[in-house]
C-alpha cells in the first residue's frame, strides 16, 4: 500500500514507524494508538503526505452564539426580556440552562448579533471569535495526552 494513503505512528517501544489504514487511524485517543500487539503508538502528523482540505465553516457573520456569561437568573426575565424587546433586539433569545433551570442563557442568532447585545449590555467581548466548546469526552482525552507527553 502506498504510505500517502497511511497514517504514520511511531511504536512506544523501539521508535520504529507503522502505518496504519484510516479506520485504525480512527481508534486513536488524543494522538495515541494501541496496535495490535499491545504497544502505544503516536501519531506523526509531520510526516503524514496528505493534501490539505479547505476549511468548511460556517462564516463567522452567520454563526449561533451561546452565551452563559450574558446570562441571568430566572428573577430577571421579565425585565431582561422586556429590554430585549424594547431595544429590537429580534435575534436574541433567552433560553433556560439545560444543567441549571435557574439560570438562562443568551442565544445569540449570529456573532454580529452577539457583538451589538454585548455592546448594549455594557460588556466587552474579548475572545472576538476565538470560542470553541469540548465535545464528550474531549476534556479526558485532553488529560491522557497531557498524562502520556508530560509524564
Amino acid at each position: 500500500m502506498e504510505d500517502e494513503k497511511r497514517y504514520v505512528f511511531r511504536r512506544e517501544d523501539d521508535g520504529s514507524l507503522v502505518y496504519v489504514d484510516w479506520a485504525t487511524m480512527m481508534e486513536q485517543n488524543a494522538g495515541f494508538l494501541t496496535l495490535a500487539d499491545g504497544v502505544t503508538a503516536r501519531r506523526c502528523l509531520h510526516l503524514e503526505k496528505h493534501d490539505a482540505k479547505p476549511m468548511t465553516a460556517a462564516p463567522r457573520e452567520t454563526r449561533p452564539i451561546v452565551s452563559d456569561s450574558l446570562g441571568f437568573g430566572c428573577t430577571n426575565l421579565s425585565g431582561m426580556e422586556e429590554d430585549r424587546v424594547k431595544h429590537g433586539f429580534t435575534d436574541i433569545e433567552f433560553r433556560q440552562d439545560p444543567s441549571v433551570p435557574e439560570f438562562y442563557q443568551v442565544h445569540c442568532g449570529s456573532v454580529a448579533a452577539f457583538d451589538r447585545y454585548t455592546q448594549h449590555r455594557g460588556l466587552t467581548n474579548l475572545s472576538k471569535g476565538t470560542g470553541f466548546s469540548f465535545g464528550p469526552g474531549a476534556f479526558e482525552a485532553a488529560q491522557e495526552l497531557v498524562r502520556r507527553v508530560h509524564g
